[in-house]
């Protein structure tokens, strides 16, 4: 889909900026692999409506989920996986395709944002080594965040980008009981996690990554 998007826009550097609190940051790339699959099984196991941002770097790097954005497309309200298009992977109902240009600040960046009256949630991490190199020399920064407010921001400009439906969703009508909800259930999801056997100095890091996310108690939502 041809859109316009600012070569310098940085998903990233939005979150960095705005938010000072209420999130949880992370460097170990199958950490933030962790959090994007529950960030889409709040909407994949646990229902949450929402529309989903989703950006692989490449569509190559999307090809494996294929199957997986499938489901996940038939229990969201839309969404939108962004890429450089090295390959074209097969129209999905229900998902877009945006492609990036190589130079665009975006295809350096792997984010998930998720959007919903019941569930809010964004992943935000940038790239600090290259796609091409070897996987295990690949370093990531990166930020989750449930912040209504900095998700919401995200959502509209990213539906402006793409030109979708305003969802017309403001930061008064999010529910705040399902959000904490969801929120539990998949801090719940990471405990159990933490507790399989880990044999590597590699997997023990991680293990304690998500352990300081889940103990920081990320629960941002407010219920006043």
């Amino acid at each position: 889909m041809p859109v316009n998007i600012d070569p310098n826009f940085s998903v990233y550097g939005l979150v960095q900026r705005v938010t000072q609190r209420e999130t949880a940051e992370m460097h170990h790339r199958r950490t933030m692999n962790v959090i994007s699959y529950e960030i889409e099984n709040a909407t994949l196991i646990d229902g949450a409506h929402t529309r989903i941002f989703s950006s692989f770097q490449r569509m190559s790097k999307f090809v494996p989920q294929i199957e997986r954005y499938r489901m996940l497309a038939q229990r969201a309200e839309s969404v939108y996986v962004f890429g450089i298009p090295d390959v074209r992977p097969p129209e999905i109902p229900n998902v877009t395709y945006i492609d990036l240009k190589p130079t665009d600040h975006l295809s350096k960046e792997w984010f998930l944002v998720s959007y919903g009256r019941d569930y809010v949630s964004a992943l935000a991490t940038e790239e600090l080594s290259h796609i091409d190199d070897p996987d295990y020399e690949r370093a990531f920064r990166g930020i989750w965040t449930f912040d209504p407010s900095l998700t919401s921001i995200l959502e509209t400009w990213l539906t402006r980008v793409v030109d979708a439906r305003p969802l017309m969703i403001d930061e008064d009508d999010l529910n705040p009981v399902s959000q904490q909800a969801h929120i539990a259930r998949i801090l719940s999801r990471m405990e159990t996690r933490t507790q399989q056997h880990t044999t590597s100095v590699a997997d023990l890091q991680i293990q304690q990554e998500i352990t300081n996310i889940i103990e920081a108690d990320v629960r941002p939502m407010a219920t006043a």
